[in-house]
Formats: C-alpha cells, structure tokens, sequence
C-alpha cells in the first residue's frame, strides 16, 4: 500500500500497571481511518521523568526502528500516544501537500518562542541522517517540543500555518492531571 511509504511511529510507553495508556488505542483507530499507517508499536518504560521521556524514545527506539526500513520508505511520522489527527485531514490530502522537507503538522499552539505539543512531525527519509546528528548532538534530555521548536527556529523544520492534529484527553504523566 501507499500509505507503507509513509508510516507513523507512535511514541508510547508502559504504564505503573504494565500496560499501555488506554487513549492509545484511540489514537490508532484514528490514525487509520483516515489512511494513515502505523509501524509496531514499541513502548518504553524509563524510569526518568515523564518530560523527558518522549525525546529519549525518539532517540533510542523510534530512530533504530526507521533506519531498519529506511530503505523501503519515502518518509516518517512522528507522533505522541496521544495523537488525533483532524477528521478532515486524510494521508490522501498529505499527499497532495507536497511536502518535501521536514514539517510539523500537528500541535497544540505557537508561542513567540516556543511551539506546544509536538503530535505530528514528517520527516523525509532524504533527511533522516542529518535529523540524526540533530538529535545526537543534543546531549542532555529535553522536552521533545523543545527540541523540535529549535528545529524551526534555526529553519530546519516547516510548521504548517495551521495544525492538523491535537492530542486526546487524557491523563498525563507530565502534567500530573487529565489533560483536555
């Protein structure tokens, strides 16, 4: 299928309980109704703080598990657990984007120095070694919009003027609380 060209790794993790976070399947079934397709989903369980936990995953799991099939694909999706792409937005119409550098598609708002929630990242597979030595050169763990808001300060990562996804309401382990 088309959509393989383009998957989605979800950034996910193990609960206290042992079990993944019950909005997760949410997130999939929303993910591929609209077209999209999602690799294997590989939780971690770190016991670090939960803000960190997301760029840590991207570095140790979600980057060895797309150099594995690099060759095989156009491009690659990141997104949080708690991914909901727009109901309105179709793989068809990310097609028809165009798009042809890194782009960030989906987040919560932008700030004049700071861009919130980084729920939809595309990354052409032509950049994914540049996008390596991006985050190997960032050492210390950070907040995975952190990172990804430095990328389009510094011009290397697009943000679409509008977003196309948000995040399902949930419990989060940063926030401590149900996130709306």
């Amino acid at each position: 299928m088309y959509n393989q060209l383009y998957p989605i790794d979800i950034l996910t993790f193990i609960d206290k309980n042992k079990e993944l976070p019950q909005h997760l399947n949410t997130s999939l079934q929303n993910t591929t109704s609209l077209g999209f397709y999602n690799l294997q989903i590989t939780p971690d369980d770190y016991n670090i703080k939960p803000y960190h936990c997301g760029f840590k995953h991207l570095k140790e799991i979600t980057i060895p598990k797309i150099e594995t099939i690099k060759d095989s694909i156009n491009g690659f999706f990141i997104a949080e657990g708690d991914l909901w792409i727009n109901n309105d937005f179709y793989f068809n119409d990310f097609i028809e984007m165009n798009i042809t550098k890194p782009t960030w598609l989906g987040y919560k708002k932008k700030l004049k120095d700071y861009i919130v929630g980084n729920f939809l990242v595309y990354i052409p597979v032509t950049y994914l070694l540049e996008f390596k030595m991006k985050l190997d050169k960032q050492k210390r763990l950070i907040y995975s919009d952190r990172f990804f808001t430095k990328l389009v300060f510094e011009g290397w990562l697009e943000l679409t003027p509008k977003s196309y996804a948000k995040e399902i309401e949930h419990y989060s382990n940063v926030l401590g609380a149900i996130r709306k």
